[in-house]
């Protein structure tokens, strides 16, 4: 979660949202090696989402993407307050259940359907989640 935060930080949201989960999920070099994708390549992709979103409304994005927010921004942190409800019901266990493992989370995000902000970002890096699931079923192959 906390890695999470720190991509949503980074990119300079307000919220935080599946993609972050997902960003935050590829800290983790199990999960980034059962995803096939570096967190750099995640990276990367969403901010081509984001330029292509931005130009679909007429939006020009000319400029690179700084890559961080300015650390002396009196902008408040996010919390897990931050989270977008899509967000939440991932990370949510539900009643009576325990909290959610980094396995549990990717399962999650595997299971969100477009237009979901993972789900865009999983198709643009050409992940599929039968692939994933399996790899992730039998991490030693």
């Amino acid at each position: 979660m906390k890695a999470a935060l720190d991509e949503a930080w980074r990119r300079g949201d307000r919220r935080l949202g599946t993609e972050h989960l997902l960003l935050g999920l590829l800290h983790d070099e199990t999960q980034a090696r059962i995803l096939g994708v570096t967190l750099e390549q995640a990276r990367a992709a969403l901010d081509a989402l984001d330029r292509a979103a931005l130009a679909a409304v007429g939006i020009r994005t000319d400029h690179a993407y700084p890559g961080a927010v300015n650390p002396t921004s009196s902008r408040p942190p996010l919390s897990v307050g931050s989270l977008t409800s899509n967000a939440r019901a991932v990370v949510s266990p539900g009643a009576g259940k325990r909290p959610r493992t980094t396995e549990a989370v990717l399962e999650s995000l595997l299971d969100c359907a477009l237009p979901d902000p993972a789900a865009e970002l999983l198709a643009a890096l050409g992940v599929d989640p039968v692939r994933v699931r399996r790899r992730s079923a039998h991490p030693e192959s």
